[in-house]
Formats: C-alpha cells, structure tokens, sequence
C-alpha cells in the first residue's frame, strides 16, 4: 500500500513539475506578445507561475485540514530554491549578482526573515502558528509587494519589443490553461499520497511537506534557472528564486491560512523555519560581500540543504521517541 501511494506521490510530483514549466513557457510567451516589462516578468510573473505549485498543494492540504503539509512545503521550497536552485546554478555555471540588483534583494530578504522570525515567535506561543487574521495580513503584504515592484520596475526597459505572433500567443493562452488545470489535479494527488505515507509510517506531515514535495514543488524554479544561467540571464535568476520565495510566504502561506487555521509540530517547523533564516542571510552575504555565487559557494549551500535534511530527520524521529 505505502509503496502504491509513494509511486503516485512520485508520479504527482513529475506531473505537476512538468505542468509548471509548461505554465511557465506560455507566461513567458504571453509577457511578450503584451510587451510585458522583462525585469517585473522574472520577479513577479515567472516568480508567481513557478509557485503555483506551492500554492495548488497548500491550498488542497489546508481544503483537507492538514496544514502542517501546506507550512513544511512553504519553508521547504524556500529553503530548496536558495540552496538547490542557487546552489546547484552556482557550482554547475556560477553566477555574478550586480549591485543594481542589490537593494532590491536586501529588501525583499529582509521582509521574509522579519516574516519567518515572527512565525517562529507565534509558533513558540501557540501551535496555531498562523489563523485568518495572520493569513489576511501576509496577502496584503503580497499584494503590496506586486505595487512596489510594478513601480520600481516599469521604467527599467521601455524598448522591449513584441516577438511573438498573434496564433502563437493564443497556443500559449491555451496552454497556460491546460497547465493550471494539470497543477491543480496533480498537486491534488500529491497531497492525498503524502497525508497516506505520513499516517502508514508515523511520519509527520510538516516532514514530508518540508523535504519530499517541497523538492518535487521546487523544480520549476531549478530548471528555469539553469535555463537562464546557460545565457547568464542573472538578474532573471535572483528574480525567480527571490520573487518566488516572497508569493511563497505571503500568497500561498496566506491563501492557506486563511482557508484554514495552521497547527504545526514545534521542533520540524521551527527547524524549517530557522534554516530559511540562515539561507536568507547567506544569500545576502554573498550578493552583498561576494558579488556572486561561485562553485565554492555553491558547494557549500547544497551541503547546507543536506545539512537541513539530516537536522530535520533527526527531530522527527527524536519526536517519535519520545512520543
């Protein structure tokens, strides 16, 4: 039975990576048949369309009461795309971060750790880390951010020109459709076999959220930045990962909430949580101080993310024990 369900989780997960790249060449092609700003495309319609699998998964675990799947995928895929996505681009072709792009990074790092701290202080106080109200607040937070980067970005390259045809433009329509149904029943299966892995095996929700979908939900984001870093397309990169971080905890995390109120296991949240902390920082530290992220860097974040999945098994079966 275990192996039936993994098989289907194994299968979802294929399914709904590839879904999402599909969705994400059709918004690609539409930003340029409506003359789309590039630079607003990779922070906020490459970064939303590659965390639409985040958000179909957390919004069917919140639909089904299990919130705690829908919180570990949230900080697992942010953990993943910084230390995999990043990782696995730096030591494969490396990666330069300029300056310009700086304060734009600072600010947005800076809102998702203040966001994460505060999280790990509610869920310290209460195992209803996040209800409505909360829920509520990081949607408006979103929607402020899509303002703010509309602005600062509408201006940066007003000479784009259109190169996609009309007949091409409605194929992409098309097929952003079919991709967002393909998301939806895909994410929908996913869930159904992780709650089934998680109940057969004693396993805790927010673990198999935080490692196994959270890795399946952040392959979009890894191929579309290799993708990019093969024309060393950088600035796209960092607006993906770090666009698709922020939709992460304020879009998808509010969306559920606000679906659901979300009970969390303290020690596998907070683990999750604390780690996301320490990715934000060392991705600052180095656009900030290293300017870029070379092999050796790479390295050492994807070490990192295995770092982070040892430490999180380790809680869990230490809470098993103990239970």
């Amino acid at each position: 039975m275990v192996l039936i369900e993994l098989a289907i989780l194994l299968f979802s997960i294929i399914i709904l990576s590839r879904s999402s790249e599909m969705v994400i060449s059709s918004s690609v092609r539409l930003s340029r048949f409506f003359n789309l700003n590039p630079v607003a495309m990779g922070f906020l319609l490459v970064a939303v369309a590659t965390s639409l699998p985040e958000l179909s998964v957390s919004v069917t675990s919140s639909l089904a009461g299990e919130g705690a799947i829908s919180a570990g995928n949230v900080f697992g895929s942010n953990i993943a795309n910084i230390f995999i996505v990043l990782g696995v681009g730096g030591l494969l072709y490396g990666m330069k971060i300029s300056q310009s792009n700086l304060k734009d990074i600072a600010i947005v790092l800076l809102l998702t750790t203040l966001i994460s701290i505060y999280i790990i202080y509610g869920s310290s106080v209460s195992l209803q880390a996040l209800g409505i109200f909360e829920g509520a607040i990081l949607i408006l937070i979103f929607l402020g951010y899509v303002w703010w980067t509309l602005k600062m970005k509408k201006q940066s390259n007003g000479n784009h020109q259109t190169t996609v045809s009309k007949a091409k433009a409605l194929r992409a329509f098309i097929s952003f459709f079919i991709g967002i149904f393909l998301v939806i029943i895909s994410s929908a299966f996913a869930v159904g076999s992780a709650v089934t892995i998680a109940t057969s095996l004693g396993l805790a929700q927010s673990f198999i959220g935080a490692t196994i979908i959270a890795l399946g939900t952040s392959l979009p984001e890894l191929s579309t930045a290799l993708q990019a870093l093969r024309k060393k397309q950088y600035g796209l990169v960092l607006g993906n990962v770090v666009g698709s971080n922020m939709a992460n905890l304020t879009m998808v995390l509010g969306v559920a909430s606000t679906i659901n109120p979300i009970s969390v296991q303290l020690p596998v949240f907070i683990a999750a949580l604390l780690f996301a902390v320490v990715a934000n920082t060392l991705l600052f530290y180095c656009a900030a101080v290293n300017k870029g992220i070379g092999k050796f860097t790479g390295a050492v974040f994807v070490l990192t993310y295995v770092v982070y999945i040892i430490a999180i098994f380790g809680l869990h079966a230490t809470e098993v024990s103990v239970i």
